[in-house]
């Protein structure tokens, strides 16, 4: 195949790629989602996740001009698989086995693991270099997406790593990990220097996150029977935000913040039916920790007004629902 059919061939197939490089994200970020509930895929993955085409310069390049390569490529459009990428980068290392269990799980693709960096540091402890974990993952039937055909077979490459991981990378992969560049020796050692800093750092980060762990699990859990309870009694999903945290802090206080919960959402039966209404419209009432706002304000209405952490009339639809006045 020549140069100009090689390209010729990709412009034909770029559409397909794209929309497949689309759904790939589209799906992990949908099944990631209940493994690391009651955190949002909003926060847990640190950056815009985007399909990444190659452009037919950089294609052509790797595929005929890549003198790195130990053996070239017998049919480059095939073998290269790299057409379209997906990116995962999230913050902390324990954290990208998370995407994995989601990417390996999925039943809409074939995957294989092309690289995994613990793998390469347990075979290689004394070397600091580029860390990523990489898939390839194919299309296990011909799939439409959005009106355009994907075939069986279609391969998307997914990267996972880390903020720190990612940071490396930027700096250094397309310049000293590129055909093009010949690395001297002290780019070689700054580079690996680099690396072990973020290494380290990341294991600092870890420590961290296990302190904050402690400190936080209780509310965690809280949080998490709460999220159930509001799925049970108002039969949607719970959203929590930042806001849910400020009440929680307010109103969850004490060892045993639920009990008597249930027997007052039974006694006023309408308190989850007012609630479902508000949250079509009004973000506060998505909040699981709303359901403690309506008893606090029902069992001591200016105790509950004192502890409130936000604007005074957003507090206000609690009183109204409940036929009490703010005032009293």
């Amino acid at each position: 195949m020549t140069e100009e059919e090689f390209l010729a061939l990709w412009d034909s197939e770029r559409p397909m790629y794209e929309k497949w490089g689309a759904y790939v994200a589209t799906c992990l970020v949908k099944d990631l989602g209940p493994l690391i509930a009651p955190a949002s895929t909003e926060l847990f993955v640190k950056l815009p996740i985007a399909p990444r085409l190659k452009t037919g310069g950089s294609f052509i390049t790797k595929a005929f001009y890549n003198t790195k390569r130990k053996t070239p490529y017998q049919n480059p459009y095939e073998e290269i698989t790299d057409k379209v990428g997906v990116r995962l980068v999230v913050l902390l290392p324990t954290q990208i086995s998370k995407v994995q269990s989601a990417l390996e799980h999925c039943d809409l693709w074939e995957f294989s693991k092309d690289r995994d960096y613990e793998q390469e540091i347990a075979e290689r402890p004394y070397v600091f270099e580029y860390q990523s974990v990489h898939y390839v993952v194919r299309a296990k039937n011909d799939v439409d997406v959005d009106g355009t055909m994907v075939r069986k077979g279609t391969p998307c490459e997914v990267q996972i790593r880390t903020l720190l991981q990612h940071a490396h990378s930027e700096l250094t992969h397309d310049t000293i990990y590129k055909p093009s560049v010949e690395k001297t020796p002290q780019m070689e050692r700054a580079v690996s220097k680099a690396m072990a800093l973020i290494e380290a750092t990341s294991d600092y980060f870890e420590d961290v996150a296990r302190l904050i762990e402690g400190l936080t699990s209780p509310s965690r859990k809280l949080t998490e029977e709460l999220i159930h309870l509001y799925r049970e009694r108002v039969g949607v999903a719970a959203e929590p935000t930042k806001v849910d945290g400020l009440l929680l802090e307010a109103y969850g206080s004490g060892d045993t913040p639920l009990d008597g919960l249930q027997e007052f959402l039974d006694s006023k039966s309408y308190v989850a039916e007012r609630i479902a209404e508000r949250a079509k419209t009004k973000i506060l009432f998505k909040q699981p920790s709303i359901l403690l706002v309506y008893r606090a304000v029902a069992e001591g209405s200016r105790t509950a007004a004192a502890k409130w952490p936000l604007t005074p009339n957003e507090l206000s639809p609690v009183y109204t629902d409940l036929g009490m006045s703010m005032s009293s």
